[in-house]
């Protein structure tokens, strides 16, 4: 950074920073990522001769080319691998970070100027701007640790509790833990036995530093010689921040029109009509429709393969298995070609991590510091801000259809928040003896909050949206009917909000209501403590201690139930600590 010194009350900094922030690398490569229509080289496929038999294949050969290539994981991928780095993703060079900052400091000898400012070094006038580049933390690194072919990740839907591997309707999916998995590059690996695999936190080959632009401008004060107001405008706006959203969603279309054809042999031929039914978690499921099973004029639109949709009456017989994109990366459906014979897809969801998020931070701030004068200190603030973001974190999923209608009010920010710190030594007259040890050296302190709530996420983990997309969260969202009318938990019935201005949209869809409304139950809080100093000896001092925290024990709620899946949507389910009271004593000599 240089300094200007353009008046001797007005000093401008400026200065350009370059960072270089590479990707976090996993020293023994065993990490993956997903690259669509690339092959792994590092690890060949091979069938146990169990796997060859229970899939029927004529040999154990399962690469690409070969009579098993419809169980490989097509797009999986190693480091090492045709243009996959050690981190995953590419090293950004362009991380530069100019700042530039002013200060000015009125000198008003006189005048409505002067008494504004309080005349020559009383006030002081600050504005910066700033890029300010954020890497990637290591917990996102973690996600993708121990997947196939280091790990199992499956996740099956409707399967029997003792053994979780075996589905309600009988159906058996391969279980890949068959103890520790630490394979040599080389070494064939069973591919089948990790089906369907779902793959989290897949970095993306482009991905950049995360970075913001900061700024601000203040104004402060001084009030007296120990007190000085502070005023200020304060903002953040954010941008490539890490996000997590599923390449690999279900296909709505394909589910809804499976049912269509399903509810057209309701009648008819019931046992073809089960086969074909399709809902909410169905994503993974199998589908065989016989050939000229789609009714004239009906249509069903393929997921994958070389065929968009298919209209009535069909022929040949139609194979899906799985309803994602790359569910079975080699199935053909209108010939059966290449697809699983025993209807477990090669994938399931597929989460990236990219660096595609967006967000902005705007606030005003007051503050007045008292320092430590005539026995009393204190510091109030008080902050009016507004934040919106695509995802608060990256557990929070984007809309695989639309990222920015994931735009919404911050998680973490409260509007209005006001605190209050203090310590105030109570001015009691000095007495000696022993109504001096009694009466003297008692001080307050505390620390008052006030705040607005909190937003509340709103949510669906139904899968009304017929995707089966769920990382941390759904991506479904119900309805918003109307405006978000709260209610006092206090009423018996727990509910914070009232419910009816959500509904479950149609099937297949995702709904309006923003990711995150306004607001949640605030925060009133008052801590304060008592404190007590006697001198009992020269060389022995004791201190007295009660703090009271929720003073007034005033019920303070949690977030309340976002959820519309569950039952207690709408409600608030839990709140803050009550009123503690704790006591010490402490001698020092």
């Amino acid at each position: 950074m240089a300094l200007f010194t353009i008046k001797p009350n007005l000093t401008l900094n400026y200065g350009l920073r370059w960072e270089l922030d590479t990707p976090l690398a996993d020293i023994s490569h065993h990490v993956q990522t997903f690259r669509p229509g690339q092959n792994d080289t590092i690890y060949p496929c091979q069938l146990s001769p169990a796997s060859e038999q229970s899939l029927g294949f004529s040999s154990t050969a399962c690469g690409p080319g070969t009579a098993g290539a419809s169980i490989f994981p097509a797009g999986l991928v190693i480091p090492g691998d045709k243009g996959i780095p050690a981190g995953l993703t590419q090293t950004y060079y362009k991380s530069f970070a100019p700042r530039i900052g002013l200060a000015f400091s009125p000198n008003w000898n006189d005048g409505v100027l002067s008494k504004i400012t309080g005349g020559p070094g009383k006030t002081s006038v600050r504005m910066g701007w700033g890029i300010f580049y954020n890497p990637i933390e290591q917990l996102v690194l973690e996600q993708f640790s121990a997947e196939p072919p280091f790990g199992g990740s499956s996740v099956l839907s409707n399967t029997l509790f003792n053994t979780p591997f075996e589905g309600q309707n009988g159906s058996i999916s391969p279980n890949p833990f068959g103890g520790i998995r630490n394979p040599i590059p080389g070494q064939p690996v069973d591919w089948s036995v990790f089906r369907p695999i779902v793959l989290y936190g897949q970095f993306q080959p482009d991905m950049r530093t995360q970075y913001m632009d900061q700024y601000n401008f203040t104004i402060e004060r001084q009030l007296s010689t120990s007190t000085v107001l502070t005023l200020g405008y304060v903002g953040t706006q954010g941008h490539r921040l890490l996000a997590t959203h599923d390449l690999n969603f279900g296909n709505a279309q394909t589910c809804l029109d499976l049912q269509n054809i399903s509810n057209y042999y309701a009648n008819s031929n019931p046992t073809l009509s089960s086969n074909l039914a399709c809902g909410s978690f169905f994503a993974d499921s199998s589908f065989s429709v016989p050939a000229g099973a789609i009714p004239a004029g009906m249509t069903l639109h393929l997921p994958y393969g070389s065929v968009s949709q298919v209209t009535g009456p069909n022929n040949p017989a139609i194979t899906l298995v799985g309803l994602r994109r790359y569910s079975s990366p080699a199935c053909q459906p209108t010939t059966g070609v290449g697809c699983p014979p025993d209807g477990v897809p090669v994938f399931g969801s597929i989460f990236a991590q990219d660096t595609i998020a967006n967000s902005n931070y705007n606030s005003a701030q007051v503050s007045v510091e008292r320092k430590f004068a005539k026995g009393l200190q204190f510091l109030g603030a008080y902050t009016f801000s507004r934040c919106f973001d695509e995802a608060s974190s990256f557990e929070n999923i984007l809309n695989p259809l639309n990222f920015q209608s994931s735009y919404a009010p911050c998680l973490f920010n409260g509007d209005n928040r006001f605190v209050l710190s203090y310590y105030w030594e109570l001015p009691v007259p000095k007495y000696s003896g022993f109504a001096g040890k009694l009466l003297d050296g008692w001080a307050m302190s505390g620390i008052t909050t006030l705040q607005s709530g909190f937003p509340i996420r709103i949510t669906s983990s139904s899968d009304i949206e017929l995707m089966n997309s769920a990382d941390f969260e759904y991506p479904g969202e119900p309805n918003f009917t109307g405006t978000l009318q709260t209610m006092n938990p206090r009423n018996g019935t727990h509910y914070f909000f009232n419910t009816a201005a959500f509904t479950q949209p149609a099937l297949g869809t995702i709904g309006n209501s923003p990711r995150s409304v306004c607001c949640g139950p605030g925060i009133n809080n008052f801590d304060m403590a008592f404190l007590k100093s006697t001198q009992l000896t020269e060389a022995a001092r004791m201190e007295f201690r009660a703090e009271f925290y929720n003073l007034f024990n005033q019920a303070q709620f949690l977030q309340p139930d976002g959820n519309i899946t569950d039952s207690t949507f709408g409600q608030v389910l839990g709140v803050r600590d009550p009123r503690l009271i704790q006591f010490a004593l402490k001698l020092i000599f």
